[in-house]
């Protein structure tokens, strides 16, 4: 039980993290990666849901978004979400 809990929490955090930075491109929104918040954060096997919308933000550019900033950059460079980018077919981003 308290590792569910523990699971929930940090899930919720990477949600709510990602709804707090507001500096991102327009079309950027991370909120789109929410599906994506056990396998960031646990190591979790992604979600089909979690791999669509990987491949989405990548094709809008947004992943060096999230890349880049320091509210996202946290997760995104982690190494479970670079173990989830991989599982997905998503390079991990290439930012300049």
């Amino acid at each position: 039980m308290a590792k569910a809990v523990a699971v929930l929490a940090a899930a919720l955090l990477v949600v709510a993290a990602m709804r707090a930075g507001g500096a991102a491109a327009q079309q950027c929104d991370a909120t789109n990666l929410s599906s994506c918040a056990i396998a960031f954060t646990i190591g979790g096997p992604p979600s089909q849901t979690c791999c669509d919308k990987l491949k989405e933000e990548e094709q809008k550019g947004c992943l060096c978004v999230y890349a880049t900033d320091p509210t996202y950059s946290v997760f995104l460079n982690s190494a479970t979400a670079r173990k989830a980018l991989a599982a997905c077919g998503v390079a991990f981003p290439t930012c300049s």
